[in-house]
């Protein structure tokens, strides 16, 4: 019986405090604790959360496992705290899974701080894993880690199969957290999941890395329970569907929001992950919002047809454009993720997406940086085609967020300072527009008009600092 500590580690986002507890690592949290294992977890991403808090946490608990979920753009500070880990006791066995791990391995062994990597889905594999470290057996036989040999050589084993059956997982272990601190404007929320795995094969995504191209899926009974005992148990009002496609699968799709309907819970949800909009029919969106649905997001990258196509989006603008439109009859409020410099992208195709989410009254427009993801084959077609100016590997921890953003790449026709300038436009300009659309559904079109009067960049940070700081919310 090993004692493990599974740490989230702090980042600083434009979202501030968080809102939900870290569901990825609730579950390997659940999962250790099924194999008869002591687990204890802090979340190192509220501004309390200090080293002092960790130092004290690991004198009390004394952990044989330190666990970080890793992104690309908390990995840094992971680093520093497994780093802190290590000063406390040097033999605590320091393990990295996520996201940004799992896409690139080797790159993240290439730091001593780092013992073992776990690739991918990593219920079974971290169970496994635990195991043969406590009864010492070699490493090479667990599929689906990465780890260093007696030499020091960096071993990459074979990939673990992916959990066909998600019924067997257990229910995330978010007891591990503190819920009420995770409560906003009121409303305690929790995250949750009916999918796994994506088919569609953007050039720029790296979802279908880590959790495949397959989609599998939950028993619906078994989500809306979930649901239920969260509710019951917690308090908790609002879920968030933390998957990237959760209408992929449309006969799964349909008898969960069946399953729903029946249930009647007294909570509502949101897709605020995303969901493609070829998905959005009248009918389905009609039903989302009569289960409690309050927020679509919708992954539109470009207005253009060839940028569309280039990315291998799957989608046209005419079908995304039907969903919107779907989901905005609905009454559903509707997140649009727009993408600038994507492959055939220009300056004036980014207006014409500003002009779009303007037109077609998208309720909160987000404009990112086109990203070229390590063994991404958008990284391929700028190797080809275009020029970097940071590595792949350096640009996404170092440059990808809010505030150390910079242009990763450019190519003939869109130069470096033209991408950088649109976007900066771009993001102001839906900002804007978020703020007229909240004004007009909080106090109606006329009223709402008037008062979008005093839309400047003042009004627009006070309003995002009281988001940040949990004091408002987004629609229930």
């Amino acid at each position: 019986m090993a004692k493990i500590l599974l740490i989230v580690p702090g980042s600083k986002t434009f979202y501030g405090e968080p809102r939900y507890p870290a569901a990825g690592i609730s579950m390997i949290g659940a999962a250790l604790q099924k194999a008869g294992h002591i687990v204890r977890a802090i979340d190192m991403r509220f501004s309390k959360a200090t080293d002092e808090s960790l130092t004290r946490l690991l004198q009390e608990f004394k952990p044989d496992i330190a666990g970080f979920t890793v992104t690309n753009w908390d990995f840094c500070e992971s680093l520093r705290l497994a780093e802190r880990v290590r000063q406390f006791r040097a033999d605590i066995v320091t393990i990295f899974g996520g996201p940004q791990p799992s896409l690139c391995p080797n790159e993240t062994m290439t730091s001593e701080t780092v013992d073992i990597v776990v690739l991918g889905e990593g219920e079974v594999t971290v169970v496994e894993l635990v195991e043969a470290l406590e009864n010492r057996r070699t490493l090479s036989d667990v599929a689906g880690i990465a780890f260093r040999n007696k030499s020091g050589e960096v071993i990459v084993n074979a990939p673990r199969s992916l959990i066909s059956d998600l019924s067997t997982l257990p229910r995330p272990a978010y007891q591990l957290f503190n819920l009420s601190d995770y409560a906003a404007s009121g409303e305690r929320r929790l995250g949750i999941f009916s999918t796994r795995g994506c088919p569609y094969g953007c050039i720029f995504c790296t979802g279908r890395a880590v959790m495949g191209r397959k989609i599998r899926c939950r028993l619906p009974e078994d989500v809306a329970t979930e649901m239920q005992y969260w509710h019951e148990t917690a308090g908790i009002t609002h879920f968030c569907f933390n998957e990237d496609n959760l209408l992929g699968k449309q006969r799964h799709g349909e008898a969960l929001l069946e399953k729903l309907d029946e249930a009647k819970l007294p909570v509502t949800y949101s897709l605020e992950v995303g969901v493609r909009a070829d998905a959005l029919s009248d009918e389905i969106c009609a039903k989302l919002k009569k289960t409690g649905c309050t927020i679509v997001a919708v992954g539109i990258e470009s207005v253009d047809p060839q940028v569309l196509k280039l990315a291998n989006k799957g989608e046209t603008i005419e079908t995304i454009t039907r969903g919107i439109r779907a989901a905005k009859n609905a009454g559903l409020f509707v997140k649009g993720y727009f993408i600038v410099g994507l492959p055939g992208d220009s300056a004036d195709k980014v207006r014409q997406a500003v002009d779009y989410a303007e037109r077609e009254e998208i309720d909160m427009p987000r404009f990112a940086l086109a990203q070229a993801f390590p063994h991404t084959e958008l990284a391929d077609w700028v190797q080809q085609h275009g020029k970097f100016y940071y590595p792949p590997y350096e640009y996404v921890l170092e440059h990808t967020d809010e505030f150390h953003g910079d242009v990763h790449y450019d190519f003939p026709g869109f130069p470096k300072e033209e991408i950088w300038q649109i976007y900066c436009w771009a993001h102001d300009r839906a900002e804007a527009v978020s703020f007229k659309r909240a004004l007009i559904r909080r106090f109606g079109k006329k009223t709402g008009k008037i008062l979008n009067l005093a839309n400047n960049r003042f009004s627009r940070q006070a309003v995002i600092w009281l988001y940040q700081h949990k004091l408002i919310s987004l629609p229930k």
